[in-house]
């Protein structure tokens, strides 16, 4: 058996180990296993759905308030012993919300995004029956990106996703926008998104990037853009729900019935 978070497995790994049955992906995102190597080999893939669904829509919420109200610049403004700030920002009633990728997490995040007095529209390789229920709406990729106040991105990461949000999806927000991305950095072209936020194009609120570290460019975009270090799904509720979801696949895969897997 192999407990990993996003250590990639493939063919090599399970060379190393043969007699591995069970690979539990302690994680939501299975995108960099190559689920092919395992199924060969007759290892059960089972990974970890849904334990931080609520924490990621919460952050989503989160970065957008704190783009929207200027909180990053209200807090140093006092800390650095100021108190007049030009513009408290705006509201998020009455807004229009964008969410990428209508699966669990987007859903909830429109949910939420819905509480506020927010309409929200969708845009998904499929529809999901309570998106609609909740009252969104789905459109066109060009018209989620071009009439959006606030695009929310829900997709998951993996070899058809990668870059999937280009510069010509970006080129259509508007400089009142905002970006948010709890989702993973690999399926925006960051070279893209840096180019035009550092010319003001549009405002972001990220907490993934390409790269599991501090962004080289993170000092080319101002406080309009909030970055956080990749913990969305961190908070200490959700990491217990994630070891008690590992743990019960475990042991379902080891008893013969598996649960949550994911490869054939």
């Amino acid at each position: 058996m192999i407990v990993t978070v996003n250590k990639p497995v493939d063919g090599g790994v399970l060379a190393k180990f043969p007699n591995t049955k069970v690979l539990a992906v302690a994680f939501t995102g299975y995108g960099v296993h190559d689920l092919d190597a395992c199924s060969a080999a007759g290892v059960i893939v089972c990974n970890v759905p849904d334990y931080s669904s609520d924490s990621v829509a919460e952050m989503a919420i989160g970065l957008t308030l704190a783009v929207y109200r200027e909180i990053p610049t209200g807090d140093s403004l006092v800390r650095s012993g100021g108190w007049v700030l030009s513009s408290g920002g705006v509201e998020l009633r009455g807004k229009t919300v964008g969410i990428a990728g209508t699966g669990t997490i987007g859903t909830r995040v429109a949910q939420l995004f819905k509480a506020f007095g927010c309409k929200v529209v969708g845009w998904s390789r499929s529809q999901n029956p309570k998106f609609l229920e909740l009252g969104g709406s789905y459109v066109s990729r060009e018209e989620l990106f071009s009439t959006s106040d606030v695009v929310s991105l829900h997709i998951p990461n993996n070899a058809q996703t990668r870059k999937m949000i280009g510069r010509a999806d970006l080129e259509r927000l508007r400089p009142s926008s905002v970006l948010i991305n709890t989702a993973r950095g690999q399926v925006v072209d960051e070279e893209a998104l840096v180019d035009l936020l550092s010319q003001g194009k549009f405002r972001a609120g990220l907490d993934v990037f390409h790269a599991e570290s501090a962004p080289a460019w993170a000092s080319k975009v101002g406080q309009s853009t909030v970055l956080m270090p990749h913990v969305a799904y961190k908070t200490k509720e959700a990491l217990v729900r994630r070891l008690d979801i590992t743990v019960d696949n475990i042991r379902a895969a080891l008893g013969g019935s598996p649960v949550n897997h994911v490869n054939k």
